[in-house]
């Protein structure tokens, strides 16, 4: 599902139109987004939790060329899925 179903989706569910919609969803990630951000973690009770990471730099090892080269540190986002939506996939 993409962004553009999503729209749809939520549309027909709650009789919006489709700018309604897609309204909701740019305030709901931008909500999400913003707290990221500000490095707070984000629970989706049935869904799963985001956080955001700070990976050191380390340094590896070129496949093709062999040289030793330096990934400098950064951020990521982390999720993780909540017991309930890893049971609906068993």
């Amino acid at each position: 599902m993409n962004q553009g179903e999503l729209t749809l989706a939520i549309s027909k569910r709650f009789f919006l139109t489709q700018v309604e919609s897609q309204e909701i969803i740019k305030f709901i990630l931008a909500e999400i987004t913003g707290d990221l951000k500000k490095g707070e973690r984000i629970s989706l009770r049935g869904f799963g939790s985001f956080t955001k990471e700070k990976r050191s730099s380390r340094k590896v090892r070129h496949p093709k060329t062999g040289k030793i080269i330096t990934i400098p540190e950064r951020v990521t986002i982390n999720f993780n899925p909540s017991d309930l939506l890893l049971k609906g996939f068993k």
